[in-house]
């Protein structure tokens, strides 16, 4: 067999394997009258109220791009230059028309095509990202709407359940060592007793976001000096017409896990409080016979995170501390993505997922992104997902683009003779599918 002939069957072997993606969210449940811009879904600027830089978002390669591919899963057929003025591409028409089916077809229906389309065996949800407009939250998909498409597992985000923790903390008047007995409770409660069926598999974490990667082992004094300062922070909703407002009981001397129906808001901040909790949760899920992997977000994001506090390589302390816990650093740690290899290199419980840098980046940069990587990463530790949120496409485009620039990279070490067409499927189905399943041991 001559080498064009074994990539012609690396391509076609990749492009109807079945995946799991491993790290995803949920799927806006769509209101009457809105229409998420895809300038808007398919960047992480904050662009909703901006008609200029939404505009300026549309010159993105990545926008480029994917109104192309939307479009093409909608009608089959890509769309013709030539019948718009001067050979051009009116991408304000293609939107109206993408639009348009999605209305006519329906999200249930949607998101059914997207899912066969892709061949998705399986989605690992964090379900604790939430989705506003002018201060209104929007409604989204239920775990359990997700699951009459695929096979639904889920992570527990550290952060949610803290804040959570916090707002119960001050509401009963809970002192530092009954908040800390009540969330290793609440945590450990969580995780055997979801509030749904869906599965609890790991956790996850977005540190990044709140304090950068850093994290630390702040002393007992330490922690509770800040969980006062916290405790003190916590404006408590007190409306009484709300029927949601509801105290709740607790014994102050065991901590038993209670339900807090108070509607508070509370963003924690605070660097100790979240990484004394992240070592809690890290502490725990050491001791279990199969200790449970926990996601971190890495690399870019949206304006909200330090970016020169995102670097994989800060969570060296925390990857030695818990040896056989598995962290997966999320979005190929871009633009660290050399960084992120070279961990999951000289550490045995660190992976790497590939999800945000594909589809988000251009053709180029998501080769080169998972081609740099390579240079020293396991094979066996790569993990595919899509990082989709919002829209069911972008579980399309995850899919698509991923299957696309994995047969290029593993192509090109076919090409070299670094791999045999063998190894190269192997690789293949292991990025999609099996590194998943041997990690969350499903």
């Amino acid at each position: 067999m001559n080498i064009q002939d074994k990539i012609n069957q690396l391509e076609s072997f990749i492009k109807t394997l079945p995946i799991i993606d491993h790290h995803c969210h949920n799927v806006i449940d769509k209101q009457p009258n809105i229409e998420l811009p895809l300038a808007f879904v398919l960047s992480e600027g904050d662009s909703i109220n901006n008609p200029l830089f939404l505009n300026q978002l549309k010159s993105t390669l990545i926008f480029k791009r994917s109104i192309k591919d939307i479009y093409k899963f909608y009608y089959g057929k890509d769309f013709i230059e030539d019948q718009e003025e001067n050979g051009e591409i009116d991408e304000n028409i293609i939107e109206h028309e993408i639009n348009m089916k999605r209305n006519e077809i329906g999200t249930d229906n949607i998101m059914r095509a997207v899912f066969t389309r892709s061949n998705i065996e399986a989605i690992i949800l964090d379900d604790s990202l939430k989705f506003s407009i002018n201060s209104v939250e929007l409604p989204l998909k239920s775990n359990s709407w997700h699951s009459q498409f695929t096979k639904v597992y889920k992570v527990i985000r550290l952060e949610t359940l803290l804040e959570k923790s916090l707002i119960d903390a001050k509401i009963n008047g809970m002192s530092f060592f009954v908040w800390k007995s009540y969330i290793e409770k609440l945590f450990r409660d969580t995780i055997d007793n979801p509030i749904d069926d869906v599965k609890v598999i790991g956790l996850k974490s977005i540190v990044a976001y709140r304090c950068g990667l850093g994290v630390e082992n702040p002393s007992i004094q330490k922690v509770l000096e800040e969980f006062e300062k916290v405790i003190n922070e916590i404006q408590i909703n007190n409306n009484n017409n709300n029927n949601n407002n509801n105290n709740i009981n607790i014994n102050n001397s065991t901590g038993n896990i209670v339900t807090t129906m108070n509607q508070t808001n509370y963003r924690i901040e605070n660097k100790t409080i979240i990484n004394f909790f992240i070592h809690i949760a890290m502490g725990v899920s050491s001791t279990l016979s199969r200790p449970m992997p926990i996601q971190i977000h890495t690399g870019f994001g949206d304006s909200d995170l330090s970016l020169e506090l995102s670097s994989p390589l800060l969570l060296k302390p925390l990857i030695e501390s818990y040896p056989n816990v598995p962290i997966v650093l999320l979005h190929c740690s871009y633009p660290f993505f050399r960084e992120a290899g070279f961990l999951s290199w000289v550490y045995p419980n660190v992976y790497v997922d590939i999800g945000l840098a594909i589809p988000f980046l251009s053709i180029s940069g998501m080769k080169n992104s998972i081609q740099s990587m390579l240079e020293l990463a396991p094979i066996d530790k790569i993990i595919y997902s899509s990082d989709s949120h919002y829209i069911p496409e972008l579980f399309y485009l995850g899919s698509i683009w991923a299957r696309n620039i994995i047969f290029k990279v593993l192509s090109k070490s076919l090409k070299n003779n670094e791999i045999t067409l063998k190894e190269s499927k192997e690789f293949a189905f292991k990025i999609f599918k099996t590194n998943c399943l041997n990690l969350y041991k499903l």
